[in-house]
């Protein structure tokens, strides 16, 4: 098969990109396109990818959580879009039509949808520090002992079965203010921090065992809410995963800048019903609330939407099934 398409990737390690570097490499492998990489200088806090389609095109594949280019508001943020996107195409992870209304001359706006990160297929340049890893995670005598941080994409799907004992899942990080600068970004994650301990504090005391919720340990959380953290071994990639794939109901809250949180598109490639904060950024496809998620704007709905699901088998049936297919069209690294 003769590539359709030549494709010069301009690569740096972040793992926000991870996602798209390993579709490239499959549709590399399914003889789509001609494939080179050039090692670039990227900022790992602006995950934006530079790529050349057939020495004529610049795609940008833009991960960023919300508008976020510039530290401002957003309004700034839009400005400074408006004014400095120099591409054809641009795909954006936090898409909205007003960005279509706004764009620059004739650069054609899309939305990039769901991310989640994993350890991409490839030849891709390693760092020093990755290098180090994958000597280390390599050698038979220590590798046992060597924490497995990325899984591959295939170790997260998982398709809709429902498991004998209804289980919800609610895994959580909160954010330390202290780490920005601007009133408005402390004021936003005391906010997220505040639903997210609410909304385990309710799923604890409605739920009991079949609840299976609370937040990452790390300082911050130990300081702050310390009742609410749980053992490591409950938030390590492995068990994590294993948890997701039995449990049947998964909640999301919104991340940073109003963000699709990574753990929907994990939700979603593992087919499970997802209960979530009403989304702020568009996806591609049918994807759509009450189909492929129910949402909530308080503890009742959270509560009355979990007992719903947990009743109606059907519906949650549904629901992870909407989802399977969704991945498989949508979000899978190659679509």
């Amino acid at each position: 098969m003769k590539p359709i398409f030549k494709c010069e990737l301009h690569y740096f390690p972040s793992p926000h990109l991870y996602q798209i570097y390993d579709g490239f490499e499959k549709l590399r492998r399914l003889g789509i396109l001609d494939l080179s990489v050039k090692r670039a200088k990227g900022n790992l806090e602006k995950p934006l990818l530079n790529v050349t389609i057939d020495n004529k095109y610049t795609v940008v594949y833009d991960t960023l959580d919300g508008f976020n280019w510039i530290k401002g508001s957003v309004e700034e943020n839009l400005e400074y879009f408006r004014t400095n996107i120099n591409a054809d195409f641009y795909f954006k992870r936090s898409f909205t039509t007003e960005l279509v209304d706004i764009k620059s001359g004739n650069c054609k706006v899309y939305p990039l949808g769901l991310n989640y990160t994993f350890r991409p297929e490839g030849k891709y340049p390693k760092t020093p520090k990755e290098a180090l890893k994958d000597t280390i995670k390599n050698n038979p005598v220590i590798s046992k002992y060597y924490k497995k941080t990325y899984f591959s994409y295939s170790e997260y799907e998982y398709p809709p079965i429902l498991n004998k004992k209804k289980q919800i899942l609610f895994l959580e990080r909160l954010w330390n203010p202290d780490e920005v600068s601007s009133e408005h970004e402390k004021a936003e994650r005391d906010c997220i921090n505040q639903n997210r301990m609410d909304y385990i504090k309710i799923c604890r005391n409605q739920f009991g065992s079949q609840f299976i919720g609370g937040l990452q340990i790390d300082d911050f959380s130990n300081k702050h809410a310390k009742d609410l953290v749980v053992p490591r071994s409950l938030t390590n990639r492995g068990n994590y995963n294993n948890l997701l794939k039995s449990s049947d109901i998964c909640i999301a809250t919104t991340g940073l800048h109003n963000s699709t949180g990574w753990k929907f598109g994990e939700y979603v490639a593992a087919s499970r019903a997802i209960i979530s904060e009403p989304l702020e950024y568009d996806v591609p496809g049918n994807f759509s609330c009450n189909k492929n998620y129910l949402t909530f704007e308080n503890e009742n709905e959270l509560v009355t939407n979990l007992n719903y699901l947990l009743k109606e088998s059907d519906e949650l049936y549904e629901m992870m099934r909407n989802n399977f297919h969704y991945y498989n069209n949508y979000l899978s690294p190659d679509k």
